[in-house]
């Protein structure tokens, strides 16, 4: 199981559907990721593999500036997991690798 390569991402939320693309490379024990939305981009912050779970948060200025704490499990070429933005979790996150 790998997380490297770049991912287009679907996180399910009250206010409906929120299309991402992440790229993420890991190696030597480190963890870094970029977070491209509505063209804009930030890191993945505190990124980390946590027993098989790539973990991390990122700061979504729109619609609303706000923290996504993430929790992803990769099978093969897909990603699952869920959001949290503060004590709120998300129905769900699904993904699917776009390149290696």
């Amino acid at each position: 199981m790998s997380f490297d390569g770049t991912w287009d991402l679907t996180v399910n939320s009250p206010m409906g559907a929120k299309a991402f693309r992440i790229a993420v490379t890991t190696g030597d024990g480190t963890v870094a990721g970029t977070v491209s939305a509505d063209g804009q981009s930030t890191p993945l912050v505190d990124a980390r593999l946590e027993e098989g779970h790539l973990r991390g948060s990122l700061r979504l200025p729109r619609p609303m500036n706000i923290m996504l704490d993430l929790d992803l499990t990769c099978d093969g070429d897909s990603l699952s997991g869920q959001a949290k933005a503060g004590h709120m979790v998300l129905p769900g996150i699904t993904g699917v690798r776009v390149s290696s």
